[in-house]
């Protein structure tokens, strides 16, 4: 996901993109890591651990379902740059859109919220669910995400079971995508934090009930675990096919940068900049 903007040179300019029929907010278009547009891909140098399933002969995922469980408060309530733990579709080469229900911190608030996402590398842009709830640690979230054929187009479902709140929201495979399909699936852990005690004490984040349909045929996926830019011993871990966890220590003492913000500065997230 790239919804973080981090200490890179972003280009100025604005757009408003339409979104699931309604309009959303401004979409700063991205540079990537070398300060030119239109080379960036996931996965993102934001994400610290991921896991990846590549359907073979790059079938359509079809459905792809999952289950997990709110985080603890993290005990320092900033400095984490907007953790995020998610799943989503895209590409196999990681170029076209990344279709992704969301759990993050600090998401306009010390707060968890659930809201649904999709960053597009065809355009560079970023869309969000006009919906964004709060949820509580403890509660349990299910969520899934859609292919429809008819309309090649991908819905996104997130719902907290104990306030009985959902999101759904559509997007349409833009025309630049072409007929490349979105074969991969991630379960990510992403943003990079400034100090590890802004992560949740718990250190734990688990992905269940996790299914995968391709061409519309449920299939056993063969995840593969690795940690892309690990902070704070952060790890992804196959437990299963259908289970996936994150861990993570969140160190009260564990400084992993010099410039700090202070502590009532929230960093800018949640856009689309380097994630």
């Amino acid at each position: 996901a790239k919804f973080v903007m981090l200490r890179v040179l972003v280009a100025t300019t604005l757009a408003i993109t339409a979104f699931g029929g309604c309009v959303c907010g401004a979409v700063p278009l991205p540079l990537s890591s070398n300060g030119f547009k239109g080379m960036g891909g996931d996965p993102s140098p934001g994400w610290l651990s991921y896991a990846r399933y590549d359907a073979p002969n790059q079938g359509v995922i079809t459905q792809l379902n999952a289950t997990w469980v709110v985080p603890d408060t993290p005990k320092v309530k900033f400095g984490s740059n907007a953790p995020g733990w998610w799943f989503g579709v895209q590409t196999k080469a990681g170029n076209g859109a990344l279709i992704q229900p969301i759990l993050a911190w600090d998401y306009g608030g010390a707060h968890y919220s659930m809201f649904n996402g999709v960053f597009d590398w065809t355009d560079e842009s970023w869309h969000t669910s006009p919906e964004v709830y709060t949820v509580q640690p403890g509660q349990t979230l299910d969520s899934w995400v859609r292919y429809n054929k008819e309309d090649n187009s991908y819905t996104m479902y997130i719902a907290c079971r104990e306030t009985g709140q959902s999101i759904t929201t559509n997007y349409k495979i833009e025309a630049g995508q072409g007929s490349t399909p979105e074969s991969t699936a991630y379960f990510v852990l992403e943003h990079q934090p400034t100090f590890c005690s802004a992560y949740p004490p718990n250190g734990v984040c688990t992905f269940t009930n996790v299914a995968v349909e391709v061409e519309g045929k449920e299939v056993t996926p063969e995840w593969k675990a690795i940690q892309e830019r690990p902070a704070c011993s952060s790890e992804a871990t196959i437990e299963d096919p259908s289970t996936i966890k994150f861990t993570w220590k969140a160190s009260k003492h564990t400084a992993l940068g010099n410039d700090l913000p202070a502590p009532h500065e929230a960093p800018l997230k949640w856009l689309a900049g380097k994630a």
